[in-house]
């Protein structure tokens, strides 16, 4: 008895857990990226558990048909999920039809892994494969995001198309290879800036302690015969993205002369190079290349990235 009356506490412990971070803020513990990585598999993951505990631990549900059972855990799940929607906004979170999806993948597993009776193969197999597709964003980027962490110093890779993830743009980015530019030396990233006021491309996944580092270093290459006026913008977490203020960032313009360029650049020009206060090193935020006022697309590609 006392053995089952600590399972049901250490289980209802862990429902209780996954409930709150289902309307918990933990952006200020982990990434942007990482919740991103993390948001659809907790959602899988959360409604399997309770689900398999209804499927195992529930008599009404456990001596069902497997009919009846698919039929009650769908109304649990949309249910249950339609009123953690409805609720969220009131813990400051936004609602999203996507988790409901989820949610019922989520259910689905543990009526496949847990019911009583037979599920045919290709039901499974079926499943599964529809697991898989909806989960690989998520794994992949998971992946790249450990590679992140070993690879610093080293801030962007183009290894593969994950790496590009790193990155936000107004248009799309490419990974080049050698074969497809015969002046490149290894994979780059290929940056679409596009005819209106500003367009560019920013770094926003990595690591944020500099402090240990004297430079930054990175490699552009410029296909044009003319060099190309680029204005870098480097920010930390203090910079409020909502009211941009041009005095609280770091800002250089970059003649970018046709073909490949090397650019170091010590980073107590950037810690000072800021007008109403020093960056913060520790915190860094972004690292942004914008051109202005284009009258055609323009193209640069970016090598590589890097701390030294």
């Amino acid at each position: 008895m006392r053995t089952f009356m600590l399972k049901k506490t250490l289980l209802l412990v862990i429902s209780l857990c996954f409930i709150s971070l289902l309307f918990v803020d933990v952006g200020d513990l982990i990434s942007e990226r990482v919740i991103y990585v993390l948001w659809p598999i907790g959602h899988v993951t959360v409604f399997a558990f309770w689900a398999a505990l209804l499927i195992l631990y529930q008599p009404n549900i456990r001596n069902s048909s497997l009919i009846k059972q698919w039929y009650l855990l769908t109304l649990f799940c949309f249910g249950l999920g339609v009123t953690i929607e409805l609720i969220q906004p009131l813990f400051g979170r936004s609602r999203q039809l996507d988790d409901l999806f989820m949610n019922y993948i989520g259910v689905l597993l543990s009526l496949i892994l847990f019911t009583r009776h037979s599920v045919h193969w290709i039901v499974k197999t079926g499943y599964f494969i529809v697991l898989g597709y909806f989960l690989l964003p998520s794994i992949t980027t998971a992946y790249d995001e450990v590679k992140m962490q070993l690879e610093y110093p080293n801030l962007a890779s183009f290894d593969n198309e994950v790496a590009l993830t790193r990155w936000k743009a107004d248009q799309k980015l490419t990974l080049i290879t050698p074969q497809e530019l015969p002046e490149a030396t290894t994979n780059m990233m290929k940056i679409t800036f596009v005819k209106r006021q500003y367009s560019g491309v920013a770094l926003r996944y990595f690591k944020r302690d500099w402090q240990q580092f004297s430079q930054l270093s990175f490699d552009l290459y410029n296909p044009y015969k003319q060099a190309l006026p680029v204005t870098l913008i480097m920010t930390d977490k203090h910079y409020n993205k909502g009211k941009p203020n041009a005095q609280d960032r770091f800002d250089k313009i970059l003649q970018i002369k046709p073909g490949y360029n090397h650019i170091d650049l010590p980073l107590d020009e950037v810690k000072q190079g800021v007008a109403l206060r020093e960056m913060d090193l520790e915190n860094m935020a972004g690292v942004d290349f914008y051109m202005y006022k284009l009258k055609t697309p323009t193209y640069l590609y970016l090598a590589s990235l890097y701390l030294q």
